[in-house]
């Protein structure tokens, strides 16, 4: 049994705040996917066309394969947003064929809208639009015939009635008739439900998420704000240069503060310094400031960072330190004087990298002398890793990660004193990185475990300890890619994640209560067991972990005790997810399993500090 001791170390000092939580949403790989409720992919038939069919990737013939009579083209200009349309030809006169998709999900007694926009050549012609099982012979579950009347883009609408649950399903478009078609987009949506997913809101409303930064990361090198805005139908989805995957705008600004403002999230917006212009950053700011008047409100204070990692090799728009305090010095008054309540991110390592291998130069120092004027937060981005087949060894790259990180911050906030500027410091994306990648097929997926939620705990622990340094902390990432919360399908997975950040989320914003910490080492000067206290207006927080992966931990907490609540979230192995259950206190003595995290809370008035 491991044995430590947690005792009172001074009185309450600064105010943690609530923006040291906050999160990611980068618009990238299927984040959009997952955010919407549209159930087709591709809706807008974003090409290269099948060299064999000449339909849109995601869509496919729903016919047998060898029949004649019936034409595909991907006809590249003529849509309403200037890419392609999927044309239909039929010239046979057969009926039963056409495009669909298979692998669509449906719920027993569900009411889902087809929409589309479609135009005609010369004379009208009927769709048919339906849901079915996968079996060829089965009867269907579902169809609506769509009369298209008209040459020009219109609108039109059925409604399909699903009489079962199928994750397996498919949706079909036939033209039954000879004529000719093109199809401009469809979409395949829950009726009634509006463009988000209800249960992932639901789920991410569980976070309390304070900032989220949006649109990216990398992704935002080469994102585009306009395309983002005014009605979806009209929004391409485009090629993404960065990732060399498509970048949708079906989620663009309009959402993501309707989003902000519905949850109480304070926005953080990344501004495209890759492949922008400051007039664009300058109208961007000013478009948000607009969204808020017009509706009735006063815009608030919003976090505008300039550029994500242009000090790396792999960013669009690598550059020098030199080079990326000139931009400041154009792209921040374009922002500051649109948006006054601008709060100006810069990045801020201390040294970047060029093209050639092994090249470094200095990045934060000539940014803090030619440029740290205009700024109010020098951020960091951080990814611990170090892969290894030994579970204590991986634990220990993870818990030397979180350390290391908080050596960075504090060396970034010695450097701003050093120029004796107001600076705060942000670390806008970190997370510990074993897994995902980019040519995982799209998912860059990282499974989350209780490895992963120790590295949260002794982040969030350091960054209490960084005070008043620190202003800002946000997860990389909540959706899908490296996500919290992953949404591929009928159900919402929650990921053992979700657990931690809720854990720690009642204690934020809250006065920071000094601790003397004493217990044996994990690794070199990394204890064991570790610690933070917290006190806000509801109660004080009393944050344990033990990182020991085999050894439960007896931890003296003296008059921190009693408490009225003792929570703790622990896992049977460094692979595994967390376990929520009650820690065992008695005698001023909490009992801590292997491989866990407790929150132990003082509800009633407390005469600590």
């Amino acid at each position: 049994m491991i044995q430590a001791t947690v005792r009172f170390a001074g009185k309450p000092t600064y105010t943690a705040p609530a923006t040291l939580l906050g999160h990611n949403l980068e618009i990238a790989g299927d984040t959009v996917a997952g955010l919407l409720t549209e159930r087709l992919t591709n809706p807008k038939f974003r090409g290269p066309a099948d060299p064999l069919t000449g339909i849109a990737p995601g869509w496919q013939p729903v016919m047998f394969r060898n029949i004649q009579g019936m034409r595909f083209e991907l006809t590249p200009g003529l849509s309403l947003s200037g890419q392609e349309s999927q044309l239909i030809h039929n010239y046979s006169g057969r009926g039963a064929i056409g495009i669909g998709q298979t692998e669509r999900w449906l719920r027993a007694g569900e009411r889902l809208e087809v929409r589309l926009w479609a135009r005609v050549q010369h004379h009208p012609v009927t769709l048919r639009a339906g849901i079915r099982p996968m079996a060829l012979h089965a009867p269907i579950y579902d169809a609506a015939s769509i009369p298209i009347t008209a040459t020009y883009w219109k609108a039109y609408r059925a409604t399909l009635t699903s009489p079962r649950d199928d994750e397996h399903a498919l949706f079909f478009l036939f033209l039954e008739e000879p004529g000719l078609v093109w199809l401009d987009q469809v979409h395949l949506q829950p009726e009634g439900v509006g463009a988000l997913r209800p249960d992932l809101l639901a789920a991410i409303r569980t976070l309390d998420i304070p900032v989220l930064r949006f649109p990216g990361g990398c992704i935002s090198t080469n994102y585009h704000w306009r395309h983002g805005t005014g009605p979806a139908h009209l929004r391409p989805n485009l090629q993404d240069p960065v990732f060399k995957w498509e970048v949708s705008y079906e989620f663009g600004t309009d959402e993501y503060l309707g989003l902000c403002r519905e949850l109480g999230i304070q926005p953080h917006i990344t501004i495209n310094i890759g492949s922008g212009t400051p007039e664009e950053a300058g109208d961007w700011a000013a478009y948000c400031a607009a969204w808020f008047r017009d509706r009735g409100l006063e815009p608030p204070a919003i976090y505008w960072q300039m550029g994500n990692e242009h000090y790396g090799a792999w960013e669009l728009g690598n550059m020098s330190g030199e080079l990326y305090a000139a931009a400041l010095r154009e792209f921040v008054p374009a922002v500051r004087r649109a948006y006054p309540k601008a709060r100006i991110i810069a990045l801020g390592p201390e040294t970047g990298e060029g093209l050639m291998a092994g090249e470094r130069f200095p990045w934060r120092e000539p940014v803090l002398e030619k440029a740290g004027d205009l700024v109010d937060l020098l951020a960091l981005q951080w990814y611990a890793s170090g892969w290894n087949e030994d579970p204590a060894v991986q634990q220990a790259n993870a818990l030397k990660g979180a350390r290391d990180l908080a050596h960075a911050i504090q060396r970034t906030a010695a450097d701003c004193r050093r120029h004796r500027l107001p600076i705060k410091v942000a670390v806008t994306e970190w997370n510990f990185w074993l897994r995902a990648a980019h040519y995982d097929g799209g998912i860059f997926l990282e499974p989350y475990d209780v490895q992963h939620g120790l590295f949260v705990s002794a982040v969030l622990h350091h960054f209490t300890r960084l005070l008043p340094d620190m202003e800002l902390g946000n997860f990389y990432h909540l959706v899908n890619p490296m996500g919290i919360f992953i949404s591929r399908g009928p159900a919402i997975q929650e990921t053992p994640l979700a657990e931690v950040f809720r854990l720690y989320r009642p204690a934020f914003p809250g006065q920071v209560l000094p601790l003397e910490v004493s217990s044996p080492p994990f690794v070199e000067d990394i204890p064991m067991v570790d610690a933070a206290c917290l006190r806000n207006v509801s109660a004080d927080w009393l944050f344990l972990a033990n990182r020991s992966l085999g050894e439960g931990a007896e931890v003296e907490v003296g008059d921190l005790a009693p408490f009225d609540e003792a929570l703790v979230l622990a896992g049977e192995s460094p692979q595994g997810p967390f376990e929520r259950g009650q820690v065992t206190v008695k005698d001023g003595r909490v009992s801590l399993p292997p491989l866990s995290i407790a929150r132990l809370c003082k509800r009633k008035p407390s005469h600590m500090g």
